[in-house]
């Protein structure tokens, strides 16, 4: 024992060179040495311990012999390492790494035990910050994301609210048809409210169509009925007949409420400000077991013409009602389009897009245009419904993509090219759209538009063609953005560069404070996001100025420019 002191004393100067607490304790539990360290770290008197026992000196806390991690040592002969905590004499929580070591001699017998105290206490003040750091960051992400969560709430309310009645608007009509599988709908329109208007003024116009919503209100029979306002002197009822054998019974009511609806409101005084006015209402009703719901509406609407037409309060519709007439006009047109596909009149027209940030940077929508063997330019909303029917919308993807990639590779600027889904699914116009892009060099200035009431839940290969084209480049835009269900979340799936705002909200934005509220709220969430927004249909210096105001990036519409051959006049 005298030489394993001895050879302890040659090492003492090497135990006060370390900031690590040091003791030395013998297997029958003498502290045999202990550095400058840890008397600090512990508070044990360096000189007067040694030939000590460990558990007379030791903190009570850290040292109870029942349960002694030294005795466990000194049966096991296995080191170990754990975190303690110790109260310093300044009464400060001190936080250290305890290391127990065993100390053999030559033959291998266990003569004592050395341990080594490691101050941490600085480490687990610097965990604790980062802990109190993430755990701040992480309240300020969930408000954050409650706050854009709350304020794409407010916007789906405001854009399927109608802001003078409150009603449901047409957009929330056709969600709700589109999710029966056996809808009626019953049109209810205003007759002459025009020379209302322009007779008593808008103010009381307003004040009939909020009192006209609440009497319709009242006459519904149950809550199954839906009401909505989706046009200013019209109405829409719906009601979901869930199948097709609950049809007799439900159209039966249809007729009874409308018998209703139509004689009352002849019989109602509509009084404000002593001014009495009496209103007429004519109903078209539908119903559909297989159409989309715009469809259904149509119908709806071709039956209320109808029962105008014959001084009927209200009309159903009937299948045979036009056939022929649409049948006609179907075949017209695709005998017109296959003529201009097999003669090459498909050709691109270019509409300016203006940077407000950055006037002089050229942008131009890319805008497919049919010439007919007359000359007459004929817009894409007159044939691209029966191009898609008899399977020619492909040949019109083709002939615009390389007409307009061919004319603007050597052209400085951004063009942006309207997608659908049909395109992105469609193998031979994909395979030709990345062969253009790969042939010009082009595109890191393409910005392919995506229409936002084209949803793509479920349509895997359009998500992937559209991840193809940003991986090569190319930007993408939400066209048509607060048309329909406008989700943040599914811009922000997308990773979209640009959001184009519907010209539903902008061309009457220099007025109306609603539409203001709501294209406001979605430039804060492109802004939040790095997303460049671009106001469509802006038509007057006034639509423009209000547009600039809302702090917009970019501007198309008529005001800027129309679209027409290359080159385009501003």
């Amino acid at each position: 024992m005298t030489q394993f002191k001895a050879n302890f004393d040659e090492l003492e100067q090497i135990f006060n060179a370390t900031v690590d607490g040091i003791c030395v304790i013998d297997r029958e539990f003498t502290i045999l040495r202990m550095n400058d360290a840890f008397s600090a770290m512990t508070g044990i008197s360096r000189e007067t311990s040694p030939g000590k026992k460990c558990f007379e000196v030791m903190p009570k806390t850290a040292c109870k012999i029942k349960h002694c991690p030294l005795n466990q040592l000194l049966i096991t002969g296995k080191g170990f390492t754990t975190d303690i905590t110790m109260t310093a004499v300044t009464n400060e929580q001190k936080y250290y790494i305890l290391t127990v070591t065993p100390l053999f001699n030559a033959d291998g017998q266990l003569i004592g035990i050395v341990k080594n105290l490691k101050d941490i206490t600085e480490r687990k003040r610097l965990e604790q910050q980062l802990i109190t750091l993430n755990q701040t960051l992480e309240k300020r992400v969930n408000e954050r994301t409650q706050e854009l969560k709350d304020r794409e709430a407010q916007l789906i309310h405001m854009l399927y609210t109608d802001s003078l009645t409150k009603l449901p608007n047409r957009l929330r009509l056709l969600r709700d048809v589109a999710k029966s599988q056996v809808p009626v709908v019953a049109l209810i329109n205003i007759d002459d409210f025009e020379q209302i208007n322009n007779f008593y003024g808008y103010a009381k116009g307003d004040f009939i169509l909020v009192h006209l919503a609440h009497l319709l209100a009242d006459i519904l029979p149950t809550s199954a009925y839906q009401l909505y306002r989706v046009h200013a002197d019209e109405y829409a009822i719906f009601l979901d007949a869930r199948r097709a054998a609950n049809l007799p019974d439900v159209l039966d009511s249809f007729e009874q409420l409308a018998k209703q609806i139509t004689g009352i409101i002849p019989s109602s005084k509509f009084t404000n400000n002593q001014q009495e006015v009496q209103l007429r209402v004519t109903m078209g009703i539908a119903f559909t077991i297989s159409d989309n719901p715009e469809k259904l509406v149509i119908k709806a609407d071709i039956a209320l013409r109808e029962a105008r037409s014959h001084r009927k309060p209200y009309l159903f519709f009937k299948e045979s009602e036009g056939i022929d007439a649409r049948y006609q006009d179907n075949i017209k047109w695709a005998n017109l389009l296959q003529d201009a596909i097999k003669h090459d009149r498909i050709v691109p027209y270019f509409q300016p897009i203006y940077n407000h940030r950055h006037p002089h940077n050229q942008h131009y929508e890319v805008l497919a245009r049919l010439i007919d063997n007359h000359g007459n330019i004929i817009s894409p909303f007159q044939f691209i419904n029966i191009a898609k029917t008899t399977r020619q919308y492909p040949a019109i993807t083709k002939a615009i993509i390389e007409k307009s990639f061919s004319l603007f590779h050597d052209l400085p600027g951004e063009i942006s090219i309207n997608l659908d889904v049909e395109d992105m699914e469609d193998l031979p116009t994909t395979s030709l759209i990345q062969e253009q892009l790969a042939k010009y060099n082009i595109a890191d200035r393409v910005v392919f538009e995506v229409l936002e009431n084209h949803r793509l839940e479920g349509h895997t290969a359009a998500v992937q063609f559209l991840q193809t084209l940003k991986a090569a480049g190319c930007k993408l835009a939400v066209d048509d953005f607060g048309s329909g269900y406008s989700n943040f979340a599914y811009v922000l799936s997308l990773d979209f560069d640009y959001l184009k705002i519907d010209a539903s909200l902008i061309k009457n934005i220099d007025k109306d404070s609603h539409s203001q509220t709501i294209v406001k709220s979605i430039v804060t969430f492109a802004q939040d996001m790095g997303i460049k927004t671009i106001a469509e249909f802006v038509h007057s210096e006034s639509v423009f100025d209000a547009v600039k105001n809302c702090n917009i990036d970019f501007s198309q519409g008529y005001y800027i420019g129309k679209p027409g051959p290359w080159p385009v006049v501003i």
